[in-house]
């Protein structure tokens, strides 16, 4: 449903801010704003009234659902196995932890929460050969993402062009959508925002690859 003026001006307001903050409507549609405070450091979700984000309306949340927590100065959720459910970011079952980025969309049931950081400044990552393969920093659902981007590559490689975003999302069963939205969180933590659309692509494939982040053996 469209922002009410009322609902845009406490968007606006909690933006000037400058806090990270969560975002979602409740049953009869109204949107609540949850300001994450490095303070409280963890969020639970869940069913019960108990819960920091409770959701008593939505009967395909567990209890117990989810948790935001403040790890090494920055927002992450995990599900921990919690809900009967699962969790989903950008619409793909998150599993274990996931480090969130401005305009994330949580799924918690039929509930959406998304994050937003508009003044997120997280450092962007400097690639060296080999460094990522004992450091990763990507969810799951990322780096199944970016082998499918690969798969061109791994062979003899040299010049093919990285999968579609729509054979990507044809092969692991989720939407376009989520595949672009991953990829694009993908090239601000490469760096890569300001490369034009296609030539992004192609270089966090080959970053990937020369990370060791993806390998033809895998």
């Amino acid at each position: 449903m469209p922002d009410t003026p009322a609902e845009l001006k406490a968007r606006k307001a909690a933006e000037r801010r400058g806090a990270p903050f969560l975002a979602y409507r409740d049953d009869k549609g109204a949107e609540h704003l949850v300001e994450l405070s490095e303070t409280t450091r963890t969020l639970t979700v869940g069913r019960r009234f108990e819960a920091d984000i409770a959701l008593p309306w939505d009967r395909e949340v567990s209890r117990l659902h989810a948790q935001f927590e403040f790890r090494a100065g920055e927002w992450t959720v995990d599900d921990d196995g919690w809900s009967q459910n699962g969790t989903f970011i950008n619409e793909m079952r998150l599993d274990g932890q996931r480090r969130l980025q401005n305009g994330d969309l949580v799924r918690c049931g039929q509930t959406t929460i998304a994050f937003c950081h508009t003044r997120n400044l997280s450092v962007e990552m400097t690639l060296v050969p080999g460094e990522l393969s004992a450091t990763p920093r990507f969810s799951q659902q990322q780096q199944q993402i970016l082998r499918e981007l690969c798969q061109p590559l791994l062979g003899d490689g040299d010049g093919l062009s990285p999968l579609a975003d729509d054979e990507i999302a044809e092969r692991l069963g989720t939407d376009q959508k989520t595949v672009t939205t991953e990829l694009e969180h993908l090239a601000r933590s490469f760096g890569l925002s300001e490369m034009p659309f296609f030539e992004r692509r192609a270089e966090i494939a080959m970053l990937a690859l020369r990370s060791g982040l993806v390998k033809a053996d895998e």
